[in-house]
């Protein structure tokens, strides 16, 4: 006569709880990129609605879930640089937040673009040049980093090099107008 197992359940299935927990962690591991794509999409869908405050709070959502996708820094940096011109203070938050962001992701030109285009826009005309450089480095074909870094060039009195970086972009788009244009009206 066989006596029953009077252990708890969880007790006499503990293998099953085990192999359960383990697929858990790894599938979380295994598609955090895709969670962090899912909530930068949510906060797409809210920012196209104008509902930006819960934009944001999605993308912040996607950088916490998966740090090393772009898509949330760069969403949530565009938004920062769209509130910056009436809340400057979301100058100084856009810089850290797309800095951290290419700390992540140092071959994303498009985060080095929008830093450096944050740069610019706060007038800081000498951090944005190497970060502009950075992201047409890591994007040949990026002809308006070249052009921003000659207008900050130019505002910090390097003609030069403004001539240089706008001969660039000429090199990608050889009838780009506003850069012919800019190369006749400052003669460089």
């Amino acid at each position: 006569m066989s006596r029953s197992d009077e252990r708890p359940y969880m007790i006499r299935t503990y293998d099953r709880w085990f192999i359960l927990l383990i697929v858990l962690v790894a599938g979380w591991y295994l598609f955090r990129p895709i969670f962090a794509y899912t909530a930068y999409y949510r906060g797409v869908s809210f920012e196209r609605m104008i509902q930006t405050k819960t934009a944001e709070h999605y993308y912040r959502k996607a950088i916490a879930i998966y740090p090393a996708g772009p898509d949330g820094w760069i969403a949530l940096g565009e938004l920062y640089y769209m509130w910056a011109p009436a809340q400057p203070a979301y100058y100084e938050r856009g810089v850290d937040l797309l800095r951290r962001g290419l700390a992540f992701n140092p071959e994303n030109a498009k985060l080095a673009f929008d830093l450096g285009r944050m740069y610019f826009r706060a007038h800081d005309y000498g951090h944005a040049i190497p970060v502009l450089l950075q992201s047409a480095r890591n994007d040949p074909r990026g002809m308006f980093a070249w052009d921003y870094a000659a207008w900050a060039s130019l505002h910090l009195g390097r003609r030069v090099d403004a001539g240089l970086f706008w001969r660039r972009a000429l090199r990608i788009t050889p009838s780009n107008p506003a850069v012919l244009a800019a190369l006749k009206h400052y003669g460089v």
